[in-house]
């Protein structure tokens, strides 16, 4: 494993701790602003117990596989030409998805931990199995499927340009 993918690793289990942390802090805040202070403006608007908008948005994978068919395909188109930037630009988008997910699902964990303090709700991950694929599927885009990784083919890049190419419109299909 590279230290790229090592310090990639670290920064995801960094932001899914923080943002579950944080998620976890802020609705025992606003619990806590809920019963010590209902009487303020604005905080007993605040949601305590509803279910997270994210999770619906977690559940349905359309979005994250659009983005995983668009990154392939860009990633064959990108293999053809010989741009650092552009090849930079799919990197950086693939570790940023990777990075907005994780920290998706870390507040979903934190939301999950404070209904499981406060209601003794069940944990139920199975909704968020789109998620998961779609962070593992941009962790693999990130690292072995990118487009600097894929440069060292020498000139079977050029077939994998063209393979990619054409599985990026397959995965709308497939996911």
């Amino acid at each position: 494993m590279s230290q790229d993918t090592i310090d990639l690793l670290k920064v995801l289990a960094a932001t899914a701790i923080v943002f579950a942390i944080g998620t976890l802090t802020m609705l025992y805040v606003i619990y806590l602003l809920a019963q010590y202070g209902a009487d303020l403006p604005m905080v007993g608007s605040l949601p305590l117990t509803a279910p997270p908008e994210m999770v619906p948005l977690l559940a349905d994978g359309r979005l994250f596989s659009t983005l995983a068919a668009v990154l392939v395909t860009a990633t064959g188109l990108a293999l053809i030409i010989a741009s650092n930037t552009v090849d930079m630009a799919l990197l950086i988008t693939a570790k940023a998805v990777a990075v907005v997910i994780t920290a998706l699902l870390g507040f979903v964990g934190g939301h999950m931990i404070y209904l499981q303090l406060t209601e003794k709700t069940a944990f139920v991950l199975s909704p968020l199995t789109p998620a998961f694929i779609a962070l593992a599927a941009f962790l693999v885009l990130s690292t072995l499927l990118s487009v600097p990784s894929l440069r060292r083919l020498g000139n079977l890049r050029f077939v994998a340009a063209i393979a990619l190419v054409l599985i990026g419109p397959m995965l709308l299909v497939w996911l």
